[in-house]
Parts: C-alpha cells; structure tokens; sequence
C-alpha cells in the first residue's frame, strides 16, 4: 500500500472479480475516513463528504511472479 495526498496504490490477493475488489475497497476506505472525519451521525454523513474517490480508477491483474514484484516495486518506490 501507499497512500499519497490526492491517490493510493494498493497491490492486493483475491479470489474476487478485479472490479468487485476495487468497489469493495473504496467502500471500506470510505466508511473509515467518514468515521475519522466525525461524519458518524446520520446527518453528519448526509451533510459531510461521502464520496472519497472517483469512480473507477485503474487496475490491472498479475499473472506471474515477475509482474507481481514490479507491481509492488512500483508501489513501494515508484511514487
């Protein structure tokens, strides 16, 4: 992982469609920087910003070891 001001890279294992995973992380990204921003009341959350990332974003599957290094190679240093 690698968390940047405006993006983050994530290299991740699932057994899920890659798109599933995407959305799902968002989702969970999302409930927690509502919650750490206050937005934890009904209210809060409708007046508050609930909308943290875009709508897609890129991703792209590994299939082999070689690409898997250069992935987190390139979210570990390459930012």
């Amino acid at each position: 992982v690698n968390a940047r001001t405006n993006h983050i890279h994530v290299v991740v294992t699932a057994d899920r469609d890659i798109e599933d995973v995407m959305n799902q992380l968002k989702a969970w990204c999302s409930r927690k920087l509502s919650d750490a921003a206050g937005l934890t009341e009904k209210v809060a959350k409708k007046a508050g910003r609930r909308r943290w990332f875009t709508e897609d974003g890129d991703k792209d599957e590994i299939h082999d070891d070689e690409h898997l290094r250069n992935a987190i190679r390139y979210v570990v240093e390459g930012q």
